[in-house]
């Protein structure tokens, strides 16, 4: 994870958010959301705590988010002064704190429309910008699958899928296919589901393979470095070779016009 990049040049630098801040405040709307329906919706205990469970899920990310950041920054008393109430926020103990993620949804949306061309130079983080997505894909389609799944599955006596475990454990199998099939969907409903999963799945983990696979016979940034150099020297002894030929050419004219003036002299 990548701590958040700063512009030197100004005397108050403005901060570009980096791929996973951006994947974070992405993660800290979908939980509002979650959050705003365990406070205003009249739900069933057990899709209450469901939800619940997701949120504490998502927390554990924004932590280790925050700790991984704080220890790659530079000045960690600045960065802990700026992102405390994060940490604060992701404390899935205190329900009523998870509200403060609003302040982080609002600061990086501070950030994208202060700093320029941020998503020109997410492009040239390709590993970053690529695992941010698929963590923010990865979280978002299994807990709505799952929420789905338990919603349309856990009033029917032929289902087995009862709990907020069960809805959970169903949906991380069902993403990765490994089908143990101790839980799955009797409903027509809760078929689709699943089968929107499974291709979910599959072509998440088909990306990764790809770009693993990429990644491998991609060259390293020593040998890309090798290269630039190559083609700068190539491209000098090219220039080199246009000016020698024209050197050569503007010689020649003058020693043929100088042959002339002698013949005409005899």
């Amino acid at each position: 994870m990548d701590n958040t990049q700063k512009q030197p040049t100004q005397a108050n630098p403005v901060e570009i958010p980096g791929p996973f801040d951006i994947a974070m405040m992405l993660l800290s709307a979908f939980a509002m959301g979650i959050v705003i329906c365990v406070f205003t919706l009249p739900l069933e205990a057990e899709t209450r705590r469901l939800l619940m469970s997701i949120d504490t899920f998502i927390c554990v990310v924004f932590i280790l988010h925050f700790v991984v950041c704080f220890i790659q920054a530079d000045d960690k008393k600045r960065y802990f002064k700026r992102h405390w109430i994060e940490l604060i926020a992701s404390i899935p103990i205190i329900e009523q704190l998870r509200l403060l993620r609003l302040l982080q949804i609002f600061r990086v949306i501070k950030m994208l429309s202060l700093a320029k061309n941020v998503f020109i130079p997410m492009l040239a983080k390709r590993i970053q910008t690529t695992m941010a997505g698929l963590l923010v894909f990865m979280i978002t389609i299994v807990a709505s699958s799952a929420v789905a799944i338990f919603i349309i599955e856990s009033d029917n006596p032929a289902s087995n899928i009862k709990t907020a475990e069960d809805a959970l454990w169903w949906g991380l199998v069902t993403i990765s296919t490994v089908g143990y099939g101790d839980y799955y969907p009797v409903t027509p409903a809760g078929r689709l589901i699943s089968s929107i999963l499974i291709i979910s799945g599959v072509s998440l983990f088909g990306v990764i393979s790809g770009y693993i696979a990429s990644s491998f016979s991609r060259p390293s940034a020593e040998e890309e470095q090798e290269e630039e150099t190559d083609r700068a020297i190539l491209k000098q002894l090219l220039v080199e070779n246009r000016e020698l030929k024209m050197q050569m050419k503007s010689e020649l004219a003058e020693l043929k016009a100088e042959i002339a003036r002698l013949n005409q002299q005899k």
